[in-house]
C-alpha cells in the first residue's frame, strides 16, 4: 500500500495541468475530509483522491499529513523531494530535523549537506550540519556552524549537539566564560533544565555553583540566604547579584538587608558592585525616591546597566535635574536610530533646560522624522509641521501580484477561507521569513487591501517599516467609531488609536489578562459600563460584537477622560493600569507631561500611553485631512494630587 501511494504522490506532481476544475467549495469540502481521514490514520481516500484536488492550494497539507502517517516506511529519498519542493516553509519545517537524524544515522555525510542547506533555522539540523562538515573534512567550517548551533541551543540540549560539543571542547573552540554566558542566560529564561545540562561539562565546583544560580531562579530569597554562607567564588557573587536583581522590584527592603550584609562579607568588584546597584537604584527610581539619583549617578557610565541609566533620565527628568538628565541621556547606547530617538530628545529638553538652546533645536531636529511620541514632541518643540504624515503612499502593485502567485501565500489565504485563522497566519508569517523589505511591504499591502488590517500591521511589524503611516494605521470602521465618539463625546482618533494599541483591529482578540475585542475589554469593566449604558453583558460572548465593543470602549475612555479633568495622558494611562493607577504616580510639583509620562514605573503603561498618543495624533491627521491638532496641545501639565486613590480592585 505505501509503495502505492508514492507512485501516487509523485504521480500527482505530473497531472495537475490535466486536472479538471471542480467548484471550489467542492473541492474545500474534498480537502477536509481527506485531511481529516489521514489524521485519523485512514488512507483509502488519499489513495483515491481526485485529480482536481492535486492542483488544490492545500494539496501539499494532504503529502504532509500522508508523510507524518506513514513514517518511517518512507524512503529518505521521498523525504528529501518533498522538503525540496517546498523548501523554507511550514511543510518542509517539521520535517528537516527527521531527514537530517535518518541521514546522519547512515552517515550519508555528503546527502545531508545536498538536503539540508545551511539557511535552514534549526539548532538540530546546523549540529547534524556541522557533524556532516567535519566528517567529510572541513573541519574550519564544521567548528563554526558548530559553534554557532551550540550558542544557539534552546530549552533541552539536542542529542545531535553531544558529538559537535566534543569536537568544539576538543578543538579548544569552548571557553569556561562561553558555558557560562549560555547558563546565566538560560537561568534568566528559567531553562534551568538546559542550564544543569551544560553544567555537566564544568568542574564539580563551578556545578555547585550552577545549582547556586538555579535555585536563584527558583526561590531567590532563601537562595540568598544559603549563599552568603557558602565559601566564596565569582560564580557565587555573580549568583548572588543575580538573586538580588531578582527580589529587588518586589521585596526591596530585603534586597537592600542582604546587599548590605553581602558586601561586609564577600569581595564584590567593582563591577558586580555597579550591576547590583543599578538594580537595587533602578527599583528605587521607579519609586519616585529622588535618592536615586545619587545613588544611579555614583556608579561609573561604563558600568551602570542601560536600563538603570535610562531611569536614571526619567528620575532626574522629574526632580528637574537637568545637568544629571543631559550626562545620563548621553551614555545610553541603542542599536538603531529609532531606539536612540527618546534619549535624544531628553537630551534637548535637557539642554534647553540649560539654556542652550541652539544645541537643542539640532537634537529635536535629529528626531522629528520619527512618527512617535518624541518625534511628534520634537516638531512641536520647533514648530515644524508633521511632514513624515503628508508622505504620499508607494505604489506596490506589480510587487503585491507577484506576491498573490507564491504558493505559501496562496496556502495562507485558502487557510483563511477555510475558517483555519491560526494555521493561515502561521503559513503566512513563515512566507515573509525570506523576504526582503519591499516583498514584506508589499504582503502588508496585500494583507490590507484583503480585508485583515492585522495582518498588515503585524506583517509591518516584520518589516521594521515604521514609517509607512498608510499601510500601519489604517482607518477602519471609521462610520461606526465615529458614530460612538459622538455619542460618548470623545475624539474619534483617539478611540482608533486605542484601538489599534490594543488588538490592531483584531476584534476576535482574546488577551491573557482575559480582555476582549477591539478595545480590549475585561468582562467586570464591560459589565459595569454597559449597566450604565444600558446593555446586558453576561459574558466574554456579549463583549465581542464590534458595535458594542466599541460602544463599550467609548464610554469607558469618556469615563477615564472625565474623572481626569479632560486629561489624555492621565486618562490614556487609566485605560491600560487601572483608573487608581495615575494617582499614585502624582507628582510633588507641577510637572510637564513628558516628564510625568516618562516617569511611569510600570514598562507597559509608559509605553502605551506613548503609543496612544502618537497613534491619536496620526488619526487625528488622517481623520481631517491632514489638520489635526499638535501632539503637545493634548498634553497639559500634570498637578499634584490632594491625596492619592487606592488601586481599583
Amino acid at each position: 500500500m505505501i509503495k502505492k501511494l508514492l507512485i501516487c504522490l509523485c504521480l500527482g506532481a505530473l497531472t495537475l495541468g490535466n486536472a479538471h476544475a471542480a467548484p471550489l467549495d467542492v473541492t474545500r469540502q474534498q480537502f477536509q475530509q481527506v485531511r481529516a481521514d489521514l489524521q485519523a490514520g485512514k488512507v483509502d481516500s488519499f489513495v483515491a483522491l481526485p485529480a482536481a484536488l492535486r492542483a488544490y492550494p492545500l494539496y501539499p497539507w494532504l503529502e504532509y499529513e500522508y508523510l507524518k502517517l506513514s513514517g518511517a516506511a518512507i524512503p529518505d529519498a521521498q523525504l528529501a523531494t518533498f522538503v525540496q519542493r517546498y523548501p523554507h516553509s511550514l511543510l518542509a519545517d517539521e520535517f528537516y530535523p527527521v531527514l537530517a537524524a535518518r541521514l546522519a544515522s547512515k552517515q550519508a555525510w555528503n546527502a545531508l549537506l545536498e538536503n539540508l542547506p545551511a539557511t535552514v533555522n534549526s539548532t538540530e539540523v546546523r549540529c547534524y550540519r556541522a557533524q556532516a562538515l567535519a566528517a567529510t573534512g572541513q573541519k574550519e567550517a564544521a567548528l563554526s556552524e558548530g559553534k554557532a548551533a551550540w550558542l544557539q541551543i534552546e530549552k533541552n540540549f539536542p542529542a545531535a549537539c553531544v558529538p559537535v560539543t566534543a569536537l568544539l571542547r576538543a578543538h579548544v573552540q569552548l571557553s569556561t566564560d562561553d558555558y557560562w554566558q549560555r547558563i546565566r542566560a538560560a537561568v534568566e529564561k528559567n531553562q534551568s533544565t538546559l542550564a544543569t545540562q551544560l553544567a555537566a561539562d564544568l568542574p564539580p565546583d563551578q556545578q555547585a555553583a550552577v545549582a547556586v544560580w538555579v535555585a536563584m531562579r527558583q526561590d531567590p530569597v532563601p537562595a540568598l540566604e544559603n549563599a552568603l554562607k557558602q565559601p566564596e567564588s565569582a560564580a557565587l557573587r555573580g549568583a548572588i547579584a543575580f538573586g538580588l536583581e531578582r527580589i529587588a522590584k518586589k521585596e526591596s527592603a530585603t534586597a537592600e538587608n542582604v546587599w548590605q550584609r553581602a558586601r561586609q562579607i564577600l569581595h564584590f568588584t567593582e563591577q558586580e558592585s555597579a550591576a547590583v546597584e543599578s538594580a537595587l537604584g533602578m527599583h528605587q527610581a521607579m519609586r519616585h525616591d529622588a535618592a536615586a539619583i545619587a545613588r544611579l549617578a555614583a556608579i561609573p557610565d561604563a558600568l551602570r546597566s542601560q536600563e538603570a541609566s535610562q531611569w536614571l533620565v526619567r528620575i532626574a527628568a522629574r526632580e528637574n535635574d537637568w545637568a544629571r538628565v543631559l550626562q545620563a541621556a548621553q551614555s545610553i547606547k541603542t542599536d538603531n536610530e529609532r531606539d536612540a530617538a527618546p534619549w535624544q530628545y531628553w537630551q534637548a529638553r535637557a539642554l534647553e533646560a540649560l539654556g542652550k538652546k541652539p544645541e537643542a533645536a539640532s537634537m529635536y531636529a535629529n528626531i522629528t522624522q520619527h512618527t512617535t511620541f518624541y518625534g511628534f514632541l520634537a516638531a512641536d518643540h520647533l514648530g515644524q509641521d508633521y511632514r513624515t504624515l503628508a508622505d504620499a503612499p508607494v505604489d506596490r502593485q506589480q510587487r503585491v501580484a507577484g506576491l498573490q502567485r507564491v504558493a505559501a501565500v496562496q496556502r495562507a489565504f485558502e487557510w483563511f477561507a477555510l475558517g483555519e485563522r491560526e494555521q493561515g497566519r502561521k503559513e503566512w508569517f513563515r512566507a515573509l521569513t525570506p523576504m526582503d523589505q519591499p516583498g514584506k511591504l508589499a504582503a502588508a499591502e496585500l494583507a490590507l487591501t484583503s480585508g485583515d488590517p492585522n495582518l498588515a500591521i503585524w506583517t509591518l511589524s516584520r518589516a521594521k517599516a515604521w514609517g509607512e503611516v498608510n499601510l500601519r494605521f489604517p482607518v477602519v470602521h471609521a462610520d461606526l467609531v465615529q458614530k460612538q465618539a459622538a455619542a460618548q463625546g470623545v475624539l474619534p482618533a483617539w478611540v482608533l488609536g486605542v484601538m489599534r494599541r490594543e488588538s490592531a483591529f483584531d476584534a476576535t482578540a482574546a488577551s491573557s489578562a482575559n480582555a476582549f475585542g477591539l478595545m480590549q475589554l475585561i468582562l467586570p469593566t464591560a459589565k459595569d459600563v454597559g449597566r450604565k449604558l444600558g446593555i446586558s453583558i453576561n459574558t466574554k460572548d456579549d463583549v465581542f460584537p464590534l458595535e458594542t465593543n466599541v460602544q463599550l470602549g467609548s464610554a469607558y475612555l469618556a469615563q477615564m477622560l472625565t474623572r481626569f479633568n479632560g486629561d489624555y495622558a492621565q486618562a490614556t494611562a487609566a485605560y491600560n493600569a487601572g483608573p487608581g493607577r495615575p494617582p499614585q504616580w502624582s507628582p510633588r510639583q507641577t510637572l510637564s507631561a513628558d516628564q510625568w509620562v516618562e516617569s511611569i514605573p510600570f514598562t507597559e503603561t509608559r509605553d502605551y500611553v506613548q503609543a496612544v498618543m502618537a497613534y491619536t495624533t496620526i488619526y487625528d491627521y488622517r481623520l481631517n485631512e491632514g489638520k489635526g491638532r499638535r501632539l503637545s496641545e493634548r498634553l497639559p501639565p500634570i498637578a499634584p494630587n490632594a491625596k492619592k486613590l487606592s488601586p481599583d480592585p
